[in-house]
């Protein structure tokens, strides 16, 4: 066994192990402190991650050197040290992952929500897409023209990439240092207005909630409806001019001396309701939270979205893990095969904000999941068959479309969940999402990884061809249950008929 490549595989490895177990506490504490503290504390771990990886460098010392004799305590320390800042950056991903589903939808309108996500999604893989090209640009390969396989590289020693690494990691940890300090000075928890009515339903719930914990009078602000124009302005025609209509219908004929009277009562109570629901919300909490979870793993539509986004994210993954093994056996002196990852990811950001405004516009969940898959599944049989050619163009073309696609499922799949679970939270489904592709991610790196070592990388190809097959499959068996949807669609029509009613009324 090769010790230091299981090494290096488990600083990226980690990255899927930790997701796994703390998924369900990351989603719990979201749910329970709300976006602003899961975003803030993520970035503040991924920070400190950040620098730990140059303390890790500055202890990391030259092999050569320490041949014959025995290593200092701060020499060992170097890769422990880089272990410990990959699982903290790795933790900080658990809680970031989840995210653009459930910023999107408490953001965002109903014609906006699935692009919004799409650029949550995109913004992941600009970043992987960055650290595709820019390492490579500062840090010299030991090997020839960076390609595996290859002689190692005479004009490069271990000061110089040690002192290239440094300059790396300490630009990137001073990058990694911003986001921290801006979520913490402007990230704000919620718009002051609900941008969608499932929204207003869903902040009503919730503090009706906590209200019901509370054992208290109610007061007036925390369960009225919504004042004029309360709602936020979206594309959505008619949310502010139909809010208005009920809040005046409700208010006008409620409006009373005596409620007048007790209105200065009511407000005296907020104090003792916000008292009681912090000693005895935590507990309530924890209870809803394991309610909806189980509720969400109860839906038979979700759970074959579930294996079937697992098997497509998975494969996405081993992909880009054995993309340089792969190419190698086709491309093993072309110092261009490189790029070719670095294709795939573009090409997954133009995929992901594609699959977004299409689904804005049509909101045909189902139609628009299957043919992206589709897609992914022909050009997954295209990338096999076409590397035979050995023709590096090609296989660039093969790699682009491939990665469009399969990328592209991303934002939808969140979208998909979170209507097929209303009013389930977004930031639970779509991290139970991310859970299941990092499992099979797992299962898939570790499969054909022993593939590619035994096999020609055909039918390493050709394994992953027939898993998403079986994933494309299993997505047929989905019914559109559009949970969100129909909620919205219903409340825009009843909000049409109290107004019809109001204006026929004063028109008498």
């Amino acid at each position: 066994m090769n010790l230091r490549q299981l090494a290096v595989d488990w600083l990226s490895m980690v990255y899927l192990l930790a997701y796994i177990p703390l998924i369900v506490p990351a989603t719990w504490l979201q749910g329970r402190y709300g976006l602003r503290v899961s975003v803030t504390s993520a970035a503040f771990v991924n920070a400190i991650g950040a620098w730990l990886k140059c303390v890790a460098v500055y202890l990391a010392a030259d092999p050569k050197k320490l041949e014959g004799s025995t290593p200092s305590v701060a020499e060992l320390s170097g890769f422990p040290v880089l272990m410990l800042a990959q699982t903290l950056d790795a933790i900080a991903q658990v809680f970031i992952l989840g995210v653009p589903a459930q910023l999107a939808a408490t953001w965002f309108g109903d014609r906006e929500v699935s692009t919004a996500t799409s650029i949550g999604v995109l913004a992941n893989q600009l970043g992987a897409a960055i650290g595709f090209a820019i390492p490579t640009e500062v840090v010299p390969s030991v090997i020839a023209d960076g390609v595996p396989g290859a002689d190692p590289n005479p004009m490069v020693d271990f000061a110089t990439i040690r002192q290239r690494m440094m300059y790396l990691l300490i630009i990137g940890a001073a990058v990694n240092s911003l986001p921290p300090i801006a979520a913490l000075i402007f990230f704000k928890e919620e718009p002051p207005k609900p941008p969608t009515y499932s929204q207003y339903v869903r902040r009503l719930a919730k503090i009706q909630a906590r209200v019901g914990q509370s054992k208290s009078l109610p007061s007036r602000s925390a369960v009225q409806p919504v004042e004029s124009g309360d709602l936020m302005t979206s594309p959505d025609q008619g949310y502010s001019t139909m809010t208005t209509v009920l809040e005046n219908t409700y208010y006008e004929n409620e409006k009373s001396e005596a409620a007048e009277k007790n209105e200065k009562q009511l407000e005296e109570k907020d104090d003792e309701v916000e008292s009681h629901r912090t000693l005895k919300s935590t507990g309530a909490n924890k209870s809803a939270y394991k309610q909806q979870l189980l509720n969400v793993l109860k839906n038979v539509n979700f759970m074959l979205l579930l294996v079937s986004y697992g098997i497509n994210t998975g494969i996405y993954y081993a992909v880009g893990t054995l993309l340089n093994p792969i190419l190698a056996q086709y491309f093993g002196g072309n110092p261009n095969i490189g790029w070719i990852g670095f294709t795939v990811i573009v090409a997954g950001i133009l995929g992901s904000v594609l699959a977004g405004i299409w689904l804005d516009k049509t909101k045909k969940y189902r139609l628009v999941i299957l043919i992206t898959y589709a897609i992914a599944l022909v050009w997954m049989c295209g990338f096999t068959g076409l590397l035979l050619l050995e023709r590096i163009d090609v296989a660039f073309v093969a790699s682009f479309f491939l990665g469009l696609a399969m990328t592209g499922f991303l934002p939808i799949g969140f979208e998909f969940a979170a209507e097929l679970t209303y009013p389930a939270d977004e930031g639970l489904t779509s991290g139970l999402l991310n859970a299941s592709a990092q499992i099979f991610g797992i299962i898939f790196i570790t499969s054909a990884s022993h593939m590619v070592g035994l096999y020609d990388v055909k039918y390493t190809n050709t394994y992953f061809t027939v898993l998403l097959a079986v994933g494309f499959i299993l997505l047929l068996l989905v019914k559109e249950d559009l949970r969100r949807l129909t909620t919205q669609s219903a409340m825009h029509a009843e909000c049409i008929t109290k107004a019809n009613e109001e204006l026929s009324s004063s028109q008498l």
